[in-house]
């Protein structure tokens, strides 16, 4: 097995590694892939599509830190790599038209070969990694295909990330939501696996939260009336409002109104379907 094969796994399973916040994953991919690559320097860039921008996110080399939040026009090698979104390898930029010395000259630095990588999150472009004046001298095919592949795992592991942090963000809300309704809600997933019962469900059915991730159909014993209604919804997508029905609970007849709603994602697909309802005995 070849040196470049054995680093890139370890640089796969370094791209697994969680960190707090993406700046410190990059910080951490960035320093980890450099010395890998075996690279002077390393820059990040973040791109704004739209308005054909990128910034200086994270440098490391000679004059990395005073690069970092410089924001300019696509232009240069990582320009022209924004915005074809396709790997750019120049290993003589001096002869190379789409070269950009103007860093250089306010530098002091000296690029002599670079390598530009886009980065891309669920298939929109979020920035350009590029890699400058490799110890050897040049980039090879092996470096280029070693970049892509680490670059893509991490940012694939990045852009899951992302996903999870939001879908927890809206559990967290939905559920907040539900379980501060004045009325009680009971949702089941589209396997009738119950997976909302919020406490003011439990108050009016007098039951405790031990069919929380169990079928609906072990609910038949308390009020087989709600599992109708859900099972209704679950098969026929039909919903009702501002219906009832009476139901034993704590061995007394009460009436409860209810409205059947199917339940949807982010991304306005069903996912189960929901009852809310009210004890209006009394009313």
């Amino acid at each position: 097995m070849s040196g470049r094969v054995l680093q890139l796994g370890a640089m796969l399973r370094d791209s697994e590694a969680v960190f707090p916040t993406e700046d410190e994953a990059w910080e951490n991919f960035i320093r980890k892939s450099a010395s890998y690559m075996g690279c002077h320097s390393v820059s990040w860039f973040e791109a704004e599509p739209e308005k054909k921008r990128l910034t200086f996110k994270k440098a490391i080399g000679p004059v990395g830190a005073d690069l970092v939040g410089l924001s300019f026009g696509y232009q240069g090698i990582v320009g022209v790599c924004a915005e074809s979104g396709e790997t750019l390898l120049v290993n003589d930029v001096l002869s190379d038209p789409r070269f950009t010395p103007k860093v250089d000259k306010g530098s002091g630095f000296v690029t002599k070969a670079a390598l530009a990588l886009p980065c891309f999150f669920g298939g929109k472009l979020g920035g350009v990694l590029e890699y400058i004046n490799p110890l050897q001298g040049a980039f090879s095919p092996e470096d280029v295909a070693f970049a892509e592949c680490a670059l893509r795992h991490f940012c694939q592991r990045l852009y899951i990330g992302r996903l999870e942090s939001a879908v927890a963000r809206l559990n967290a809300r939905g559920e907040s939501t539900i379980n501060n309704l004045s009325g009680g809600f009971i949702g089941v997933d589209q396997d009738g696996v119950m997976i909302f019962f919020n406490p003011k469900a439990r108050e009016i059915l007098a039951v405790g939260e031990e069919f929380l991730g169990r079928q609906i159909t072990e609910f038949f014993s308390v009020c087989p009336d709600l599992v109708n209604v859900l099972g209704d919804v679950l098969k026929t997508g039909r919903t009702v409002r501002r219906q009832e029905f009476k139901c034993q609970i704590g061995g007394g007849q009460r009436v409860i109104g209810y409205s059947s709603i199917n339940m949807k994602g982010p991304d306005g697909g069903i996912v189960g379907a929901g009852v809310i309802f009210q004890d209006i005995t009394d009313l």
